[in-house]
């Protein structure tokens, strides 16, 4: 799925180069369509709903016929069951397949969690662990968690106060949440730039150690 037009790429690499010209950071932009695949919740609940049916069903007898039952009733009520389990189990897990109900399922906190590991693996697969002066940037999005993550290496770490990426962070998280992912980046880029060449500034640029185009994941 493509998430920029290709001149939006275009624009987004010459907006990199511009912001590494006079620092001596370098910085990489990650975007993935999400961090998990997360099958085994939808399908946890599937189970859980399917066990539950036994449970409700002879409930439901025991309020509609004062608890009584022949014998033959009884064994003709437990093959039904059986049968409306494995129906209720393989329905719901076709359903909750489908990618926008298995997210809905998801609890938030379980979806943050996956976008942030799917992110510092991204910070070493992007080797920008291995520059230089250590200090690398990746700007991670991962759209279906609404999910934005700015990660810097050890130098930047130590001489920017962190708190200076939660307005970036929180803005470019409104323009995934609208749906206009190049303008976020966009913004996000220049506040980076403004950063960075405060603090680390190189007036004479140097050689790119990373790529400066967006990558998909």
């Amino acid at each position: 799925m493509a998430f920029l037009t290709e001149s939006e790429k275009t624009a987004l690499t010459v907006k990199i180069n511009h912001a590494e010209s006079r620092t001596r950071a370098e910085i990489v932009t990650v975007i993935a369509q999400q961090s998990d695949g997360y099958r085994y919740i939808p399908m946890l609940w599937a189970a859980l709903l399917a066990l539950s049916i036994p449970g409700l069903y002879y409930v439901w007898l025991s309020l509609t016929s004062s608890g009584w039952l022949a014998p033959e009733t009884t064994q003709y009520s437990a093959t039904g069951v059986y049968r409306m389990q494995v129906l209720v189990f393989f329905g719901l897990g076709v359903l909750f397949q489908i990618p926008q109900m298995r997210l809905w399922m998801i609890p938030q906190r379980v979806k943050q969690q996956r976008a942030a590991r799917h992110a510092r693996e991204q910070f070493f697969l992007q080797n920008l662990h291995q520059t230089a002066d250590r200090t690398g940037v990746l700007v991670f999005v991962s759209v279906a968690e609404h999910y934005v993550e700015i990660i810097v290496d050890s130098a930047i770490a130590d001489a920017v106060d962190n708190s200076l990426w939660d307005d970036t962070v929180a803005e470019f998280i409104r323009h995934v949440h609208r749906g206009d992912i190049a303008t976020g980046f966009d913004s996000a880029i220049e506040q980076c730039r403004q950063i960075l060449w405060e603090h680390f500034p190189a007036p004479d640029g140097r050689p790119d150690e990373l790529p400066n185009h967006l990558i998909e994941v």
